[in-house]
């Protein structure tokens, strides 16, 4: 007969009990305790190429109109009309011609969220357009992504990424653009992915070409405070790149050092963003 001895570990090491990965209760806290106060990133500013560019994110159960004026700004909209709450947008991403047309009633608002016009209120008694623009949502900007936070006082933003602010200037992230994008349906907790990213314990049985180019033990985490926490990984001598060869054509970001080279950063950015620079 086999015979099992618990581990001892230090609380650092244990995890959470079952019910914070299965209960509705504790998502529900969650969306309001976690996602509605902190800074979520929705998408990269690419994605809005001119004025009139849009795309909808969700946030806690939020619909949002992410969308660039005139002036280059970034503005999130709550996607829902301040007259009868009708769903100004439905399409997940576009231009729009000027302006944010309700298809209920017509009003009309501008991109930076504006009542420009409602139709026939002209007359109604105290009506003042000036006291009905979109509902928005603060917006942050940070090496090209774009984020956004629900809560009404959010935490200022270079505050709360304080880590990060300046840490990876010298890679000019905002100059870089999207290539692809790859959506991925997870059967699981949110929190599961973030514990996952964040070890690479797993790698030798799960990734076994990542881990004959990067050791699974190398990891060295270098950030641990408020919202951020990771590090880097080494890559195994005579490789120099993250690829299944070890190697790549493309040309080397100018401005990086060598142990910039040799490194991939791995950083968990609470609760939204996974990033990885190499």
């Amino acid at each position: 007969m086999a015979t099992f001895v618990r581990a001892r570990l230090s609380s650092a090491a244990r995890t959470l009990a079952g019910p914070y990965y299965t209960s509705p209760e504790v998502f529900v806290e969650e969306r309001a305790r976690i996602f509605s106060r902190e800074w979520i990133c929705v998408g990269r500013e690419e994605q809005l190429a001119g004025p009139g560019s849009f795309f909808v994110a969700e946030i806690a159960g939020e619909s949002l109109i992410v969308v660039r004026d005139s002036a280059g700004s970034i503005h999130a909209h709550f996607n829902v009309c301040r007259h009868r709450g009708t769903r100004l947008c439905e399409l997940p991403s576009g231009k729009f011609t000027g302006a944010i047309v309700c298809p209920y009633h017509a009003w009309t608002y501008g991109l930076d969220g504006a009542l420009m016009t409602a139709r026939n209120m002209r007359d109604v008694p105290e009506f003042d357009e000036r006291e009905y623009p979109l509902r928005g949502a603060a917006v942050a900007r940070w090496a090209g992504f774009i984020f956004i936070n629900l809560a009404e006082s959010p935490e200022p933003f270079e505050r709360a990424l304080a880590p990060l602010i300046s840490r990876f200037d010298r890679w000019n992230i905002s100059n870089l653009r999207q290539a692809a994008r790859i959506d991925y349906d997870l059967a699981c907790n949110w929190k599961l992915v973030l514990q996952n990213y964040s070890e690479c314990y797993h790698c030798p049985l799960v990734h076994p070409q990542l881990d004959r180019v990067s050791p699974w033990d190398s990891g060295r985490n270098d950030l641990g405070e408020g919202p951020v926490l990771g590090g880097y990984m080494t890559l195994r001598q005579g490789n120099t790149s993250l690829t299944l060869s070890g190697h790549t054509p493309r040309p080397i970001l100018p401005g990086l050092d060598a142990d910039d080279r040799d490194r991939v950063y791995y950083y968990e950015v609470f609760p939204s963003m996974l990033l990885s620079l190499h």
